[in-house]
């Protein structure tokens, strides 16, 4: 049943979007009650936000044995996330909602930001263990460096994601932490 709710909120919400996605129609197009959906979820953004999760590849802590190898690799699913899922196209409205709903923004940050962010971190982090950073690299600085324009693409500019961008991003974000071969 869970599936199937979870099916119909993301089907709806990549048709109408956030603000007019409604318990009742989720419940009507998976076939149950709105009761059972507000047993498992108390509130629509939540529902939402579960049903976004399900839509985005799992992160993975992918240990290639290259930091900026492993960062490319978050940087193309994260694209991939953003320009071949519902995500993206419901994103800037979910975005504006956020703002005004701190349940619905607790729930992304939550749910979908901090679980990859952990990958990222770990990345890095490995990086700096094995060499390949310097130990001070500013690991925050790094991970907004590298999603922050992905995200002020589709929020902002609504320009295209360069073909590209990983390698190039990755590169110059970690220009100034990379240690050189001994």
């Amino acid at each position: 049943m869970d599936q199937a709710i979870l099916r119909a909120a993301i089907e709806l919400l990549s048709e109408v979007g956030y603000v007019r996605v409604t318990v009742a129609e989720v419940a009507r197009r998976a076939g149950v009650s709105k009761p059972a959906i507000y047993r498992r979820w108390s509130q629509k953004s939540q529902l939402v936000v579960e049903a976004m999760v399900t839509q985005i590849r799992p992160g993975k802590d992918n240990d290639s044995g290259s930091a900026a190898g492993d960062l490319m690799t978050l940087t193309n699913q994260l694209i991939d996330d953003l320009t071949r899922t519902p995500l993206g196209r419901v994103l800037p409205g979910l975005v504006a909602e956020m703002a005004a709903d701190p349940v619905l923004a607790a729930s992304y940050r939550d749910l979908i930001i901090k679980p990859n962010l952990r990958h990222w971190r770990a990345a890095v982090e490995r990086g700096m263990a094995s060499g390949e950073l310097s130990v001070d690299t500013d690991v925050d600085f790094v991970l907004n460096a590298l999603v922050g324009p992905l995200y002020f693409s589709l929020l902002i500019t609504g320009e295209p994601i360069a073909a590209g961008y990983e390698r190039a991003a990755v590169k110059l974000v970690l220009a100034p932490y990379t240690t050189a071969p001994s």
